[in-house]
């Protein structure tokens, strides 16, 4: 009784949320305008990862010093998640140049925004998103920082406007059934190649516990945690900080990514170039 009572609501779900979905259009060309919105899905540039996944997969692991981001953090005045984003961007940036492929246009960033105290949406997992620039158009690494803490802090704004339920009501909406359905259809035709991309990769940081933690009585010297990845995405870093350290697991499709490896090892250098800037 319960589910059918679901699928009979979802005619009236639909009514109330296309019209608050449609208003977002006009209020997000407005605020263009303004320069106060953040960039739109759909306007990412192409890189090699930005293509139809397979099932294979490959993963990378880097471990830089809090104590040097938090270095970086209080002498540019920014936040520790913008110097992650910098780190990300002056990485990503080094290692698409080497292969002279580096886009006029700066990579756009999905971050997964928790909004689990302003929703009063059922459920534990309550995450919405917000599209960043990562500046990778930038050359110099502190211009890059700035204007990053910048596009971050129209991101943050841009997405209080949109208000905290609007994807998690989407995603709720979808019977899981018909979304399966459609995202092997998606994969089938390989439709991630064809439209435009919606974000290039996907940027997560996850503040950790700043005190050892041991198991069985070993240090856990690192915690590495990995996320998933998605058809026309086919990268996404996950930060994590334990006890002084910030931990960077990195996963992608090794038929776009096969030398994840020399991405990971991008990471330390974009930290030590802003570093040499203190």
């Amino acid at each position: 009784m319960t589910g059918a009572l679901k699928w009979a609501s979802r005619p009236l779900k639909f009514a109330k949320l296309l019209p608050a979905t449609i208003g977002v259009i006009p209020a997000w060309l407005e605020r263009s305008k303004r320069g106060e919105a953040m960039s739109a899905p759909f306007s990412a540039p192409r890189t090699s990862f930005n293509s139809t996944i397979t099932s294979r997969r490959n993963v990378g692991y880097a471990q830089l010093d809090l104590e040097d981001v938090r270095a970086v953090k209080n002498h540019f005045g920014v936040k520790v998640n913008d110097v992650v984003m910098a780190i990300c961007a002056g990485a990503l940036r080094k290692y698409l140049d080497d292969r002279g492929e580096l886009p006029d246009n700066s990579l756009v960033a999905m971050v997964p925004v928790s909004v689990h105290e302003k929703s009063d949406r059922p459920g534990r997992n309550q995450v919405s998103g917000m599209f960043s620039r990562l500046e990778t158009n930038v050359d110099d690494p502190v211009e890059r920082l700035n204007a990053i803490a910048a596009a971050n802090n129209i991101a943050k704004d841009h997405t209080a406007v949109l208000g905290a339920t609007l994807l998690q009501d989407w995603s709720q909406f979808a019977a899981p059934a018909v979304f399966g359905t459609a995202m092997r259809v998606y994969s089938r035709i390989r439709l991630a190649d064809r439209h435009p991309v919606i974000h290039n990769l996907v940027v997560s940081n996850v503040p950790g516990p700043q005190v050892p933690l041991y198991f069985l009585g070993a240090q856990v010297i690192g915690m590495y945690p990995l996320g998933p990845i998605f058809h026309g995405a086919a990268l996404t870093v996950t930060v994590m900080s334990l006890d002084g350290k910030l931990n960077v697991g990195l996963i992608s499709c090794p038929d776009l990514m096969p030398d994840l490896g020399t991405l990971t090892d991008d990471f330390g250098v974009a930290l030590e170039e802003l570093k040499a800037r203190i």
